[in-house]
């Protein structure tokens, strides 16, 4: 014992000595606190935190919590210890005390860091509008953390109050706009687009301008992923969604309808009144008969004459419109809520446009092509019962007939 009460007394009597046991008790003391940490703060956070959660299953955020707690508690411990060590230099006391307070901010701001971080997860997971993300509020949390935790280090490193720190901020606040001018455009932005709905997780976008085209799967703060249609990633500016243009298809896919408006051309010099003559090409379609006895009011038709069409203003233009409303409206992929619309629009030198305005009833890509490929399939194959030519440029095949026939009308008048 007065090996150990001499070897006391020797460190005690040499300053530097004594200050380097000191500082070796400390990091002691912490470490010892931390290694206590890890085995029982992991029990007390689930008790507290997450009892309602079954005890079959796995947990991870209590983990995580802990782990945060149990960096900043050892130096929580070794600031209080400090003041049973009064021999240590004024200096050195100082010094310790200022790590311990720039450790203490660090590990808090990265405690409320996981803390955000795991209500954002929690709420992805949990709650009812799985297509709303809060990711950007989250990470606005974390820069007013990390703000705050940077001017109380500043405060503790000056020795000043943080009021003085946070007014000195304001001589330099032109210098920080100019500096976050991009984090605070993004901010403004998430806000708006958080808030209005304009956007969210799973909505099917395209901005042709960059060449997008894909669904949401991530909206942070300053920007914004899309997975495109080939399995590609693309990420967005946040801003650039209320500076640019862009297609929200959401608003489509909750409807349960796609529309479809195609045009195709007719030769206008095909169009004419109807006549009996027309009548028997018409009688060969089944559907036919129905939109004829609507337009005749009922008359028999072979008792109809060709010059009560005219005086009537019936072409067979006319008829193979109500024909092709009524085929479409009998189409089990053809939305019946919606318009179904076939209408002539102004004529052009490419002929004239005919317009077929519906709905489908999926709105699966493949479904709505499938659909309106065997519209219009259809139409191209019928419309020639109704004595209507279809209007295309010439083609090679056009001209080629017409050389092969002059050769031989020039021979004839020749003979002649």
């Amino acid at each position: 014992m007065s090996y150990i009460k001499d070897l006391t007394n020797f460190i005690e009597g040499n300053a530097f000595l004594s200050a380097t046991f000191s500082i070796i008790l400390l990091i002691l003391t912490g470490m010892i606190a931390h290694l206590i940490c890890k085995f029982f703060v992991v029990k007390v956070v689930r008790k507290v935190f997450f009892s309602s959660h079954k005890k079959d299953v796995p947990l991870d955020k209590d983990v995580r919590i802990s782990e945060k707690l149990s960096n900043f508690i050892p130096v929580i411990t070794v600031y209080y210890f400090l003041q049973f060590m009064p021999e240590l230099p004024e200096h050195l006391l100082i010094a310790i005390k200022t790590i311990c307070g720039i450790l203490f901010f660090i590990y808090l701001s990265l405690f409320f860091t996981e803390v955000l971080e795991i209500v954002n997860n929690s709420y992805s997971k949990k709650s009812k509008r799985k297509n709303h993300s809060i990711k950007g509020y989250i990470q606005i949390g974390k820069i007013l953390v990390h703000i705050l935790s940077a001017i109380m280090i500043l405060a503790i490193m000056s020795n000043k109050s943080p009021a003085i720190i946070i007014s000195s901020l304001g001589a330099v606040a032109a210098v920080l706009m100019l500096i976050f001018q991009h984090t605070l455009l993004s901010l403004v932005a998430n806000i708006q687009v958080s808030s209005n709905d304009v956007l969210q997780l799973g909505d099917w976008i395209e901005m042709p301008e960059n060449s997008i085209s894909g669904e949401v799967i991530d909206i942070a703060l300053h920007t914004i992923t899309i997975r495109n249609w080939d399995n590609t990633i693309s990420r967005i500016p946040t801003k650039n969604f209320l500076t640019e243009i862009y297609t929200n298809w959401q608003a489509m896919f909750s409807s349960g309808a796609r529309r479809i408006m195609r045009s195709f051309y007719l030769d206008q010099r095909s169009v004419t009144f109807v006549n009996q003559e027309m009548l028997q090409s018409m009688s060969q379609i089944r559907a036919v008969s129905e939109p004829l006895s609507v337009l005749l009011d009922g008359r028999d038709i072979t008792a109809v004459g060709d010059r009560w069409f005219l005086e009537n203003g019936i072409t067979n233009l006319t008829v193979f419109r109500k024909y092709l409303t009524a085929f479409l409206s009998q189409r089990d992929d053809i939305n019946k809520e919606m318009y179904i619309v076939v209408r002539a629009l102004k004529p052009s030198p490419d002929g004239l446009p005919i317009e077929v305005y519906c709905f489908t009833s999926s709105t699966l890509w493949i479904d709505y092509e499938n659909t309106q490929a065997e519209i219009f399939e259809y139409i191209y194959a019928i419309v020639g019962y109704f004595d209507l030519r279809l209007y295309q440029h010439p083609a090679g095949t056009d001209f080629s007939r017409l050389s092969q026939q002059a050769p031989a009308i020039n021979a004839r008048d020749n003979h002649v």
